[in-house]
């Protein structure tokens, strides 16, 4: 219980880290904006920021999502159609996130003006689709290593895609992001066939 209150504690600043440096780049400038600033945007010390994120950089796109250990387990061993157990795995993904429309949409709102924060948020996806690759080449074997990391490459790009639909569209829950996946992956394996 201790834990869940201190991984919540932990969240909560670094999302108050992140809106911090959203607002500082959208009203100054992502040039403009230091740790320091954000840090002080923030209300913290500027060591308090490094124990949250390397630089500006990343605080502007917030924590990456990350794979629950026992879900990157089960999508391993199980049986089900592929297709569909990565809209649920990446969908989990996304549950532990706590997405937040405005968010996403201050990110965009951020990278239209600064490219380099493209970069920076397409390596955090690639870091994704290696560790989503490394467990479909697990469940695929050893001979559809190529394959595994092609088709992670697409769901990450798919996921992609969707959170930011989801994001400009008020009526999409974010219940429906794992099925837009899903529907775009099976619509580009029928335009392959």
């Amino acid at each position: 219980m201790t834990s869940n209150l201190r991984d919540r504690r932990r969240q909560q600043t670094a999302r108050e880290i992140q809106l911090a440096a959203l607002r500082l780049s959208i009203r100054s400038g992502y040039a403009a904006v230091t740790t320091d600033s954000i840090a002080a945007e923030a209300g913290i010390s500027p060591r308090t920021f490094f124990n949250y994120y390397a630089n500006k950089q990343a605080a502007v796109l917030g924590m990456p999502p990350q794979l629950e250990p026992c879900t990157a387990d089960w999508i391993v061993t199980s049986k089900g159609a592929l297709i569909d157990d990565l809209a649920l795995l990446l969908g989990r993904m996304l549950e532990l996130k706590d997405l937040d429309r405005q968010v996403v949409r201050m990110i965009e709102q951020v990278w239209d003006t600064t490219p380099e924060l493209m970069a920076v948020f397409r390596n955090s996806m690639d870091n994704i689709a290696l560790t989503i690759g490394g467990l479909l080449h697990a469940r695929l074997g050893p001979d559809r290593r190529a394959e595994a990391m092609l088709i992670a490459e697409l769901a990450t790009h798919a996921l992609s895609h969707a959170v930011r639909t989801w994001a400009g569209d008020e009526t999409m829950t974010e219940s429906d992001i794992p099925d837009m996946l899903r529907q775009q992956m099976r619509q580009v394996g029928a335009l392959l066939t």
